[in-house]
């Protein structure tokens, strides 16, 4: 197979290779808006994986979504097949992109990743390859997931990445390859109710409402906030909703949580929450909490900023670089229970009025038109090989 002309008209697209839907993971979304927003630039070619994952990588009760619509991408990767891969950066190779980008969040795709990527290279060296990480590293991980990643990671010519401490650990990993450090994008959220009618429907108390939004993991810190909740109340009288489906590896915050002083002001929902739903439940809250121990950048502050909700987030990863203290909500040091319980405090003692115009300057900066005319400007910079 030959490969393209550099400059022909043919060789300006951009391919991707990530998740779709009707998975209804957080990044297959993501990776849905993104296709959409480069379509609407100019020839997008959307390759996606041809075998669900093993269940004991995604043990998620809810993966798949069968009302999300169907999407454009040709499922070709299967992670079991070399084969595939081979077919895969063929394809790639015949849409004649001048780009693909890979998202990238987790080890399990190192060994296909660096296979497209290196026979890619082969294949069309005008193509540049560019990785579009989540996360660098996986959250919860070990040497052998390290080794995988830096396959992937080497096989690249360039990354973006949401937060400023991942592409200094980039430096390290994969020196001499570009970086560019994008705030993570959110769509608009338009409200569906207003705040109290969004409680009427959702069955919530009156009174000061925070929330944490999203699967609940060990490392997003659910139990950090159970140990602060008692405080909260204390402290404002408010109710503590937790909303997204509880991971194997978080179970235990249930016990937690029936043990809590406040377990009477704490309303739980185990289930995967579609779109329209968080918009609800985004609607309803006074504050969006953020208790993470590990994080590169967040979709759900993102949202928030985009509902036009405050946060209180652990000053850790991409957090940092993504709340601004005072202006789109407030930072706490990651594991501080009592600073967090104050954080919260400030937030509803302030009041959405003192935040609105930090969020809508912060919504603006992430909207996806913004994210990706700087992905294309980045593109652009990379040299030819």
């Amino acid at each position: 197979m030959s490969a393209p002309e550099a400059g022909s008209s043919r060789a300006r697209g951009v391919a991707i290779l990530g998740p779709a839907p009707p998975d209804r993971g957080g990044i297959a979304r993501e990776t849905a808006l993104l296709a959409s927003e480069l379509a609407r630039r100019g020839p997008t070619a959307w390759f996606t994986f041809s075998r669900r994952y093993p269940r004991w990588l995604d043990p998620r009760r809810f993966d798949v979504d069968p009302d999300l619509p169907a999407s454009s991408a040709v499922r070709i990767l299967d992670y079991a097949s070399p084969l595939s891969w081979n077919r895969t950066a063929e394809a790639i190779a015949e849409s004649a992109a001048r780009a693909v980008v890979v998202p990238w969040w987790t080890a399990f795709w190192g060994l296909p990743d660096r296979a497209v990527l290196r026979r890619l290279a082969r294949l069309s060296p005008a193509t540049r390859r560019v990785l579009l990480c989540h996360n660098v590293e996986d959250h919860e991980g070990g040497a052998f997931r390290k080794f995988l990643a830096m396959g992937a990671l080497l096989a690249a010519d360039a990354f973006v990445v949401h937060a400023a401490a991942d592409r200094e650990r980039l430096e390290r990993l994969a020196p001499g390859r570009p970086a560019a450090v994008l705030a993570h994008p959110a769509a608009p959220i338009p409200s569906p109710a207003s705040r109290e009618d969004a409680r009427n429907r959702l069955g919530l108390p009156d009174g000061p409402l925070v929330l944490f939004l999203g699967l609940v993991r060990r490392y997003k810190g659910v139990d950090l906030l159970l140990a602060a909740a008692p405080e909260i109340v204390r402290r404002t009288r408010a109710t503590i909703a937790i909303v997204g489906e509880v991971f194997p590896d978080a179970r235990d915050v249930f016990r937690r949580s029936e043990l809590s002083p406040v377990r009477d002001r704490i309303v739980w929902k185990d289930a995967y929450v579609p779109e329209e739903e968080m918009a609800l439940w985004l609607a309803a809250c006074d504050v969006v909490v953020l208790p993470y121990r590990a994080i590169s950048g967040s979709g759900i502050a993102a949202r928030a900023f985009a509902a036009g909700r405050p946060v209180a987030a652990s000053a850790v990863g991409g957090l940092v670089d993504a709340v601004e203290s005072g202006g789109t909500g407030e930072l706490f040091p990651a594991g501080d229970a009592a600073a967090l319980a104050r954080a919260v405090e400030t937030v509803l003692a302030r009041g959405d009025d003192a935040y609105a115009p930090g969020l809508a300057r912060a919504a603006e900066r992430a909207s996806w038109p913004a994210y990706v005319t700087a992905l294309l400007n980045f593109i652009d910079s990379l040299k030819q090989p």
